[in-house]
């Protein structure tokens, strides 16, 4: 695997350096239709780019790691609750942010419809998002409207993902090549998927992918 992660790194940071990210709300062109491969492809940059980012936040990540089921939806597992500091609930913003802004990164990349910005908004990341955000200090505020703070983040996020994408891109691709399992029950015993099959890369994977891209993580089975 080492090696297969170090050519992968090698590729990315050639691509990613040679991409813009575009206004969420700019005009394309010509785009590829999705078949379930592409939807699987590019729901593993999603939740490959919450872990990267959890990771390079300091976030820890859960020992469920992150996953992806045959009907192309996912799931990536890091605690997520504020310690009650401004930094914490900064750090988990930007990891909340950073899965449909690797996915549009993949899309535009690849040639596949970005998702408009009023689909993100209404998505289930920026709801967490927005409840945490109603709980920063009037100090981190400074004077700030929400809707400021949040494009603030937003704009924060999306750097964090051009700047990790070799390793967002490349754990993604472990996570693909990986084979298919029977679907697994999370810790707490719930259900995350309605299909039978999904590709896993655990915690303790994550943290040692993640370490050969420079990234330190961490993993915990609690949070």
């Amino acid at each position: 695997m080492r090696r297969e992660i170090d050519a992968l790194l090698g590729r990315n940071r050639d691509s990613a350096a040679r991409f813009i990210i575009a206004d969420m709300n700019g005009e394309q062109g010509v785009v590829k239709a999705e078949d379930i491969d592409a939807k699987i492809s590019i729901a593993a940059r999603h939740e490959a780019g919450h872990a990267v980012v959890a990771a390079t936040l300091g976030l820890r990540l859960r020992a469920e790691g992150i996953m992806v089921d045959a009907n192309a939806e996912g799931l990536a597992c890091y605690c997520k609750q504020p310690d009650g500091s401004d930094s914490s609930r900064e750090a988990i913003i930007l990891t909340t942010f950073a899965g449909c802004y690797a996915e549009n990164y993949f899309r535009e990349s690849e040639g596949y419809r970005a998702r408009d910005y009023a689909t993100i908004i209404g998505s289930g990341d920026w709801f967490e998002a927005r409840e945490i955000e109603s709980a920063f200090s009037d100090e981190y505020r400074a004077g700030r409207i929400v809707a400021v703070v949040q494009e603030i983040l937003e704009r924060r996020s999306m750097q964090l993902v051009a700047e990790n994408w070799p390793a967002i891109d490349a754990l993604a691709k472990v996570l693909i090549a990986n084979e298919w399992q029977a679907l697994k029950p999370l810790k707490s015993g719930g259900r995350w998927s309605k299909a039978a099959m999904a590709k896993y890369v655990t915690g303790a994977e994550l943290v040692q992918i993640l370490t050969r891209c420079g990234i330190e993580a961490v993993c915990v089975t609690e949070c």
